[in-house]
């Protein structure tokens, strides 16, 4: 499986919100070195840009609680053109699995789209699931 995910923009809810290929779902086996997750804006949004992280309402952001360790993930970094977002995930051993719901930011249009996400976590959010 590919960690190079596509983001678009969903027009068919009011109000619109980022789509994540596969609902967002990131499926990460054990390997031994690190692995980069990188989402990439789609369609419309590549006229726009990931939020920088310094914002208040960052482009990548962890909504689960606690969020994981700064052993298994890297810090988020946008790429230079601001159309991506990446993220190291250390996964090489049981120590590192987990679910951890996540959520990304897009500036459009003088507007900011975002995932949508629950508290509780449903089929819907976009997850990172270490196995």
């Amino acid at each position: 499986m590919s960690n190079n995910i596509n983001v678009s923009l969903d027009t068919s809810v009011t109000p619109n919100v980022l789509d994540v290929h596969d609902h967002g779902h990131i499926h990460i086996d054990k390997k031994t070195k690190p692995q980069t997750i990188t989402w990439n804006l789609n369609g419309v949004l590549t006229g726009g840009e990931f939020v920088p992280m310094s914002d208040p309402e960052p482009g990548f952001q962890w909504v689960t609680d606690p969020p994981p360790s700064s052993e298994i993930f890297g810090e988020p970094a946008r790429g230079s053109n601001g159309n991506s977002m990446s993220i190291t995930d250390t996964h090489s051993n049981g120590d590192s699995d987990g679910r951890w719901v996540y959520r990304l930011c897009v500036l459009y249009n003088h507007k900011v789209y975002c995932t949508e996400t629950s508290i509780a976590a449903t089929v819907k959010d976009p997850i990172i699931i270490n196995h």
